[in-house]
């Protein structure tokens, strides 16, 4: 049986959708698959009025790896939304630039919504170097919501997957 093609050119045309989650959701689902086609896209969802559908398209664009998206992402970087700021990191560290320090910072921030999004990035990017700083939030119950898990265990589950074994 073979698998199904992903309608790359219907999921673009989603990105045009006046409803706020199905352009973030395909957003993500676009860094996901990975298709070239879908660069220009992604790229101008950077620019979209909506902050959520900005941060799936830098991590989109992160996952995909192009070069192109760099001077479309590097000004995010210093974006007031620090949510934002972290996903523009995330993406211009996996194409190379160095913005690792962005995220290891997001994980001292006042603000819940920032560490979770630092710890997602850091886990995402893979990196061994983030170890010691997620070893830092071992103690952070911190929720962005009341069904959520704690900023301590988002760290464990990064630190798992980064290979560390307490």
């Amino acid at each position: 049986m073979t698998q199904p093609t992903p309608d790359i050119d219907g999921a673009i045309a989603l990105l045009n959708s006046d409803d706020v989650q199905i352009r973030q959701f395909v957003a993500y689902l676009l860094g996901q698959v990975g298709d070239p086609r879908a660069l220009d896209a992604l790229i101008g969802a950077l620019y979209d009025d909506h902050v959520g559908v900005r941060g799936a398209a830098a991590n989109a664009l992160g996952q995909m790896r192009d070069a192109a998206a760099i001077p479309h992402l590097l000004p995010l970087v210093g974006d007031d939304n620090r949510q934002l700021a972290v996903w523009a990191a995330f993406a211009l560290t996996r194409l190379g630039e160095d913005y690792f320090h962005v995220l290891i910072n997001a994980l001292r921030s006042d603000d819940v919504n920032v560490r979770r999004s630092g710890v997602l990035a850091l886990e995402q990017l893979g990196d061994a170097r983030a170890i010691p700083h997620l070893l830092s939030l071992h103690d952070d119950d911190a929720r962005r919501f009341a069904v959520d898990t704690t900023v301590s265990f988002a760290a464990a589950r990064a630190l798992r997957k980064l290979g560390y074994a307490d």
